[in-house]
């Protein structure tokens, strides 16, 4: 119960701040130029957001783009429908029922995801069953003999939801996992991230765009002798991947919101997701 009410009472100062920012006075130029806009949502996100909004602002200094920590990807969706916020960051495909709540989604990066590890920890590969073993709890030790410390994210995260559709049996293993609460769970990308980076043999899953982001010391694990890399997600040969988009309500959308988006799809808005481990999607 504690956890809902914290979730809530983020979730809530986010939207309150961002709807206060909504206010400005025209400078000239674009309509919707010296707003500040907001941008928030899905802590997988984030990184690149923050990247592609000052480089944005070198050329638009009189838009100014706020990114506030996470709310998640059903923050952003209750957010955008409630017109507290500009763009919702979401790192899954809208349901049904969300998109009839008037919300336009605009996929714009895809990046692998990868099952990552302490970089203290000396295995360079693994196969789809340790995986499931792992989480199992069946497979408890590296290579060195050193305990494997799980690092867990909630059953709704968009990571673990690619694993589940990709790799044969692990859902079950995964939910088994949560009833019997057999790892610690964290509740945001940016705590299972700084948890798996600091946390000597520990195991989890990220993306390669948020260790380049981010800056995160953490190792890719190759998945049953295949690379985690652009290339091989871009042909198919690596299976695990998750798409970023922004999320929004058309008719309201600002000009200087517009601009933003026709610079992430740019020539320089592609060389810097490409940069950071990312794929343009378009």
């Amino acid at each position: 119960m504690k956890k809902i009410v914290l979730v809530t009472i983020v979730l809530v100062t986010v939207l309150v701040c961002s709807a206060g920012s909504q206010s400005w006075s025209q400078t000239g130029g674009l309509p919707g130029q010296g707003k500040q806009l907001t941008a928030a949502g899905s802590g997988v996100n984030l990184g690149i957001t923050q990247i592609l909004a000052e480089a944005f602002g070198k050329d638009h200094p009189q838009i100014a783009i706020n990114i506030p920590g996470s709310i998640g990807t059903r923050g952003a969706i209750k957010a955008v429908a409630d017109k507290a916020i500009t763009f919702g960051l979401i790192s899954r495909p809208l349901k049904e029922e969300e998109k009839a709540l008037g919300i336009v989604a605009k996929p714009y990066a895809r990046s692998a995801i990868i099952i990552g590890t302490h970089p203290g920890v000396p295995d360079q590969n693994i196969t789809s069953q340790e995986l499931i073993d792992i989480f199992k709890g069946t497979k408890t030790q590296w290579q060195n003999g050193k305990e494997i410390i799980v690092q867990a994210r909630e059953q709704t995260d968009s990571g673990f939801a690619v694993l589940e559709n990709n790799i044969p049996g692990f859902k079950e293993v995964y939910k088994d996992s949560q009833d019997a609460k057999r790892w610690t769970l964290y509740f945001t990308d940016q705590e299972a991230n700084r948890a798996l980076a600091t946390t000597p043999n520990a195991i989890g899953i990220t993306d390669l765009g948020m260790i380049s982001t981010e800056n995160l010391r953490i190792k890719a694990l190759k998945l049953n002798g295949i690379e985690a890399n652009s290339e091989n997600v871009r042909t198919g040969t690596y299976p695990l991947s998750r798409v970023l988009s922004f999320i929004y309500r058309e008719e309201s959308l600002p000009e200087g919101a517009k601009a933003f988006l026709d610079f992430v799809f740019s020539d320089a808005g592609r060389s810097i997701l490409e940069s950071n481990q990312y794929l343009s999607v378009q």
